[in-house]
C-alpha cells in the first residue's frame, strides 16, 4: 500500500532569523525539508484571492506549496487580527449613521445588522490564541473582500448569517 505525499509548512523563528520550510513526505516514507521556491512564494502572493477561494472551498493546504504558504499566512495572528478588525469596522459602520470612508463600497446594512452576532463571534474567535483552520480564515477574508458575496450583494445566493456561521464553524472544525 502506498501513501500520498503530503506537504506541511514549518516556520522557524529565532531572535535574528525567520525562515519557512516545506516538509514533504514522499512515497518512500522519508520526510524532506526544503525552502520554498521563489515561484511558490510569488504564487502565494500574486494568486492570493484564487488560493483563498480554493482554501475556503476545502482544498487541503498541502495540495501545493503555494496553498501551504498562503494557509500559513492566513493563520498567522497578525492576519487573523487584521480580519477581525475589519469585521468590527463593518459592524460599527452598520450600527451608526456615519458614512463609510471615501471610495469604499458600503456593505448591506440590513444584512450586517441581521448577522451581527455571528460576525462578532467570528471576530472574537479570530482573535483568540490557538490554532485555526485556514479554510475558516479564508472564508472570513472572502466575506470581507468579495464584492459579489453576501456582505455587499443583497442578491447573493448565500446569506451573511450563513456565510459567517460557516466561517466560524470552519475555524475550529475539530472538537474543542
Amino acid at each position: 500500500m502506498t501513501s500520498v505525499p503530503s506537504l506541511m509548512v514549518m516556520k522557524r523563528q529565532s531572535h535574528n532569523d525567520s525562515s519557512t520550510l516545506l516538509l514533504t513526505a514522499g512515497f518512500d516514507g522519508l520526510v524532506l525539508a526544503r525552502r520554498p521556491l521563489l515561484k511558490d512564494r510569488l504564487a502565494a502572493r500574486l494568486r492570493a484571492r484564487r488560493l483563498d477561494r480554493a482554501l475556503a472551498q476545502g482544498t487541503p493546504p498541502e495540495a501545493s506549496a503555494a496553498l501551504a504558504l498562503r494557509a500559513q499566512r492566513l493563520t498567522e495572528p497578525e492576519e487573523r487580527a487584521s480580519i477581525a478588525r475589519e469585521l468590527r469596522r463593518v459592524l460599527r459602520e452598520a450600527g451608526g449613521s456615519r458614512r463609510p470612508e471615501f471610495a469604499r463600497i458600503k456593505p448591506s446594512q440590513g444584512r450586517v445588522l441581521g448577522a451581527r452576532e455571528q460576525l462578532r463571534r467570528l471576530a472574537d474567535t479570530l482573535e483568540e490564541p490557538g490554532p485555526v483552520a485556514a479554510s475558516g480564515v479564508a472564508q472570513a477574508r472572502l466575506l470581507l473582500t468579495d464584492g459579489t458575496g453576501p456582505l455587499y450583494n443583497p442578491d447573493s445566493r448565500t446569506t451573511l448569517v450563513a456565510g459567517a456561521a460557516r466561517a466560524l464553524r470552519e475555524l475550529r472544525p475539530w472538537p474543542v
